[in-house]
C-alpha cells in the first residue's frame, strides 16, 4: 500500500483480533524508527518491543487496564535518554568514522558546536528535545506499519514512573517517552468515519 492510502485506511485501534504480527514485519517497524530523521543525527532514545504477555499484563495495570495493551500482538516502548551530553554526541561519531570512513577527528568542530547547543540547553529542555526525537522516530514507524497493513494505537496515557520501574530503565538512564500497541483490527468490529481538519483550513500556502 502507497503512503497516502494507508495513512487514509489507518485508526488508531482500542482492540486488537489475535492474530500476531510476524517477526520480520516487527522487524520492519523498528528499521522504520531506526532509519528515521533526527536532530544532528543523535537519536537520543531506543525502542523496545515487547511480546511477553505476563510483562504486558503488569503494565497494563499502569495504562488504565486500556485493552490495546492486553489484546495487541506487541507492544512498542519509546525510551529516551535520560542523560544528555557530551557522551551522546561522541557516540554518534564514533559510529559517523567508523560507517563513513572519515578521518577520525576530522569534524571535531561540529562535534564541539553540537555539545555546546546542547550544553546550553537546561536539564528539562534537553528531556524536551529528547522525547520530540522519539515522537519523530515513532511517526515513521506508524506509517511504515500503515503500509504494510499493521494496525497501530500510540499512547500516551500510563504511569511513567511505574513502566520505567518494570522496564528497568531507571538503571540504564532511561525514561519511557510514549508507547505503541501493534497487531491486526478485527474485522468483526465496525471502525468509526476518520475524521480530520479539511485540508483548506489546515494548510496555508505562501507564495
Amino acid at each position: 500500500m502507497s503512503t497516502l492510502p494507508a495513512l487514509k485506511w489507518r485508526h488508531s485501534l482500542k482492540h486488537f483480533s489475535s492474530q500476531k504480527v510476524p517477526k520480520a514485519q516487527i522487524t520492519d517497524l523498528t528499521e522504520a524508527a531506526r532509519l528515521s530523521v533526527s536532530s544532528y543525527g543523535l537519536q537520543p532514545y531506543q525502542v523496545w518491543v515487547i511480546e511477553n504477555p505476563i510483562l504486558l499484563k503488569q503494565l497494563a495495570k499502569h495504562a488504565f487496564d486500556q485493552p490495546q495493551l492486553h489484546e495487541c500482538s506487541h507492544l512498542i516502548v519509546f525510551a529516551h535518554q535520560t542523560k544528555i551530553g557530551d557522551e551522546l554526541v561522541d557516540q554518534y561519531f564514533q559510529h559517523y568514522y567508523e560507517q563513513t570512513g572519515a578521518e577520525i577527528g576530522s569534524l571535531d568542530g561540529y562535534s564541539d558546536h553540537i555539545k555546546s547547543a546542547i550544553a546550553a540547553k537546561s536539564h528539562q529542555e534537553q528531556q524536551n528535545w529528547a522525547q520530540q526525537q522519539a515522537y519523530i522516530a515513532l511517526g515513521s514507524l506508524l506509517t511504515e506499519a500503515a503500509t504494510q497493513g499493521i494496525d497501530t494505537c500510540p499512547m500516551t496515557g500510563f504511569d511513567v514512573e511505574a513502566f520505567n520501574q518494570l522496564l528497568g530503565f531507571e538503571n540504564q538512564g532511561l525514561s519511557t517517552c510514549v508507547i505503541c500497541a501493534v497487531g491486526y483490527r478485527n474485522d468483526s468490529l465496525e471502525l468509526p468515519t476518520k475524521v480530520r481538519i479539511p485540508s483548506q483550513g489546515f494548510v496555508q500556502f505562501l507564495a
